[in-house]
């Protein structure tokens, strides 16, 4: 009679729950006998898209309590949740240690996510929550709210320290709406609203910088490129160059990091970021280790919806392993993400480690029935919609129907990528 196997995984975010709820459903399908403990200390689970959408008190975004769920809720059956402050993890002896006591495993699986740190920039943590302000953090979104709601005029910079971040497109969205939100209260004229990034642009695939930087120009927004962030002072930020940039309100995204466990063990590359391998997902470092979501180094966005086609490829290598075959290079960096615009309006864009955003229609070809890389009312409902099919389809580990772990081609036109590099 065969031993069950033991998989640990670590987190328990978008991606520790995915991966847990997908692998028991898959192995159970298969017959394959797998105990499945995740582990983290997040009980409160915090949809984290909604809290782009917090500081302008959007219906359905006025509280926490719209965008936040008990992690329990989500744990499917057969998966054993425990809530443990994770101390050490031992990729030679295959097991981590917490607050509670130690785990063994066979495989185990690291979704930690990663954190901002505003200590990393010089002056922003003494004005953070005052003079700065954020919204990659529930508490921080609901202080922006208040900020927001006093702001008459001035200079309004939305400030990205340094990448990589999570969800690379969410300041974009933030100056589009705090532009909507600025008109609507009748003080956009008076405010000088400027974008600094330290990217040559507002994205970064050409064809959709291009498009997206030409459209907050349009917005009369003003874009500072090549800025990266040194210090923070009273009433300006400055570039490692000198350059200044004033503010009267200061949105700022602060670096990002990933785990301290991950580093501590071996397994990252100094920052808290797992070194992985872009195709198969597994460690570079150890054997019997998988990563996904925020805390890998792949080159692809650190976003909820490439944490969910990422957990497709890990069951399906973690299952083939088990069986002693080899895991597949599967994972492409498949992204899928809608981008707020403002005013009841969306962009949705589609793309992979290879092919970068072209315009096209998606699911379906000709028939769509979203726009790729173009505004559209449609594109926003289907952002807002992405709530309940977050709670209810990608935490359980469920299928989303015609959106595949891989990036598809059909309804994208591949021809302006052609015209862009010459045929080749």
């Amino acid at each position: 009679m065969t031993m069950a196997v033991n998989v640990l995984v670590l987190g328990d975010g978008t991606g520790g729950l995915v991966v847990s709820n997908l692998l028991r459903k898959v192995a159970r399908r298969k017959g394959v006998d797998v105990n499945v403990r995740l582990i983290g200390n997040s009980p409160l689970h915090t949809y984290q898209p909604g809290l782009l959408f917090l500081p302008f008190r959007k219906p359905g975004y006025r509280s926490l309590a719209d965008i936040q769920r008990r992690n329990s809720d989500f744990v499917g059956a057969g998966v054993d949740y425990r809530c443990e402050i994770i101390a050490a993890i031992d990729a030679q002896a295959r097991t981590v240690t917490t607050d509670k006591g130690s785990h063994r495993y066979d495989w185990l699986v690291l979704a930690l996510g990663c954190r901002t740190m505003v200590d990393a920039i010089d002056g922003l943590a003494e004005r953070w929550g005052t003079r700065a302000h954020g919204f990659y953090t529930p508490d921080s979104a609901l202080r922006l709210a208040d900020a927001l709601d006093k702001f008459e005029g001035g200079d309004l910079l939305v400030d990205i320290a340094e990448m990589p971040i999570k969800c690379p497109v969410a300041p974009l969205e933030f100056v589009c709406l705090v532009d909507e939100y600025l008109t609507r209260r009748g003080v956009r004229s008076q405010t000088r609203l400027t974008l600094m990034t330290p990217l040559n642009g507002a994205f970064t695939k050409p064809i959709c910088n291009e498009m997206l930087t030409g459209m907050l120009v349009a917005k009369g927004v003003e874009v500072v490129p090549d800025a990266p962030l040194a210090v923070v002072t009273d009433k300006a930020v400055v570039c490692p160059d000198g350059k200044t940039v004033p503010y009267d309100l200061l949105v700022t995204i602060p670096p990002h990091e990933g785990s301290d466990l991950i580093d501590e063990a071996g397994l990252g590359d100094g920052l808290g970021f797992g070194l992985t391998d872009k195709l198969t997902l597994k460690s570079k470092k150890a054997e019997r280790v998988f990563l996904l979501g925020d805390n890998t180094n792949v080159p692809t966005s650190k976003a909820g919806s490439v944490a969910h086609f990422q957990a497709e490829v890990v069951v399906h290598n973690l299952l083939r392993e088990i069986a002693g075959e080899a895991a597949e290079p599967l994972a492409d960096g498949h992204t899928n993400c809608f981008i707020e615009t403002g005013f009841g309006k969306a962009i949705l864009v589609d793309f992979n480690y290879d092919v970068q955003p072209v315009p096209g229609r998606f699911p379906l070809p000709a028939i769509g029935p979203m726009t790729l890389l173009a505004e559209s009312r449609l594109n926003h409902l289907g952002k807002l919609a992405f709530k309940p099919i977050y709670w209810h389809l990608l935490l359980p580990g469920r299928s989303i129907p015609l959106v595949g772990s891989q990036m598809s081609t059909r309804g994208k036109q591949m021809e302006v990528l052609a015209a862009r590099t010459g045929g080749h």
